[in-house]
């Protein structure tokens, strides 16, 4: 039996090192292995430790803290969703951080 996933938006491959902050807790550094205008996934140790619903916040080197929310996590990876999506533009330019082979044709396919 198949499942069809149909995505609000479209999603990113990239390997960028990132830290993860939640309240009460040291930083803890993880990998974001996907990101799209509303959120990502991250790699991470420690995963089971994190809860749906719990407010974190990912940090990138060299762009804002972003606030997100976890949506799921397991098996060393959680997803987020993004307080506030994402702009094209924001995306693009980590994109273009992250992967810069891709070029700027990423925001208009977004």
């Amino acid at each position: 039996m198949t499942i069809l996933t149909i995505r609000k938006h479209k999603r990113f491959a990239i390997r960028q090192t990132a830290r993860l902050f939640r309240a009460g807790k040291r930083p803890s550094a993880g990998l974001l292995v996907e990101i799209s205008l509303d959120g990502g996934r991250l790699a991470i140790a420690g995963s089971a430790g994190l809860l749906i619903d719990q407010s974190v916040a990912i940090e990138i080197a060299g762009f804002a803290r972003l606030k997100a929310q976890v949506r799921w996590a397991g098996d060393g990876l959680i997803g987020l969703r993004f307080d506030q999506p994402l702009h094209n533009a924001e995306l693009d330019e980590l994109l273009r951080s992250c992967r810069p082979e891709i070029g700027s044709e990423i925001a208009m396919r977004a």
